[in-house]
């Protein structure tokens, strides 16, 4: 019943998922975990949502139905400290118009304009979380897998890189404020990781990774069987992930709201795996299961 209904892309699929991630909003407001209800933080949300649906649907990396999303807010519902509007969220946000641009580049078309723009938006992100940088390589890697290599394109993402940071160094230099900009240049981090030895945060990432790596090792031998274009986009969806876990743990502040970073990639291998289940009242319960437990958070 769940997976007939979640099978297509109806708006009135999308609105019931948006209806989901408002009562997760609101319950985390009543409980304690979100600090601020607004309208400006549902609307950012929405765009949110607009976009990683965009990333997911234009470069084909689900099925088309409505499973990527609707996992997708379920997981924002295991860890309500993420639904809030703070540096983790826009840089998160930047991130994903970067990947966005990353993914694109299998096609040929405007292939040097969406370089520099995966550079650009890069820039744009490590000035908010210099970390994120880790994810840079992903260009690259992209350019390797689904264009020939040659000077111009291996040159134009970092001219954009470097763009958003000169413009950004200018703007301290002119307000005598370089120091803030140096700061960017300081990777030095704290390996203190006791904010996930709680019950709720071990539950919730248990989860979150258990699903990941049973879906990844469900679609992984399948997709790698087969030479076409989404091989190439798994091999990418697979080092985003791995990429982002390594962001994690060399991130220097850690609040709860940095597993923003993860959700996308995570979403998108569960989904993957999702559809590879055959009998649909086994696939009703997985969502049954996933979603009762993204209900612990707000009875703890």
């Amino acid at each position: 019943m769940l997976t007939n209904f979640f099978s297509n892309t109806k708006p009135f699929t999308s609105v019931i998922i948006i209806a989901l991630f408002f009562c997760y909003m609101f319950s985390g407001y009543f409980t304690g975990f979100v600090d601020t209800l607004n309208f400006s933080s549902g609307f950012w949300f929405l765009v949110l949502f607009g976009l990683v649906n965009f990333i997911k649907s234009r470069n084909n990396l689900t099925f088309d139905n409505s499973y990527f999303f609707l996992i997708f807010v379920i997981l924002l519902g295991y860890f309500p400290s993420v639904i809030k509007i703070d540096s983790f969220f826009y840089s998160n946000f930047i991130l994903l118009v970067y990947v966005r641009r990353m993914y694109s580049l299998q096609s040929s078309k405007n292939i040097i304009k969406k370089l520099f723009d995966c550079g650009f938006w890069m820039g744009i992100s490590v000035i908010i979380e210099p970390f994120t940088i880790v994810l840079f390589p992903l260009t690259f890697l992209s350019i390797l897998m689904h264009q020939h290599i040659d000077y111009r394109r291996l040159t134009t993402p970092i001219l954009g890189f470097i763009t958003p940071i000169i413009i950004y160094f200018t703007y301290c230099f002119w307000y005598d404020n370089e120091q803030t900009f140096y700061s960017l240049l300081g990777f030095t981090t704290y390996y203190d990781f006791s904010i996930y030895f709680s019950f709720i945060y071990k539950f919730s990432l248990s989860v979150l990774l258990g699903f990941t790596f049973i879906a990844f090792v469900m679609k992984t031998p399948r997709t790698l069987s087969i030479k076409n274009a989404f091989r190439k986009n798994w091999i990418l969806v697979s080092i985003h992930l791995l990429s982002t876990i390594i962001l994690l743990l060399i991130l220097k502040d850690r609040s709860g709201a940095e597993l923003a970073y993860l959700i996308f990639p995570c979403a998108i291998v569960i989904a993957n795996g999702f559809e590879l289940l055959q009998k649909k009242w086994f696939a009703d319960l997985i969502l049954i299961v996933l979603f009762i437990g993204s209900l612990v958070h707000y009875f703890m």
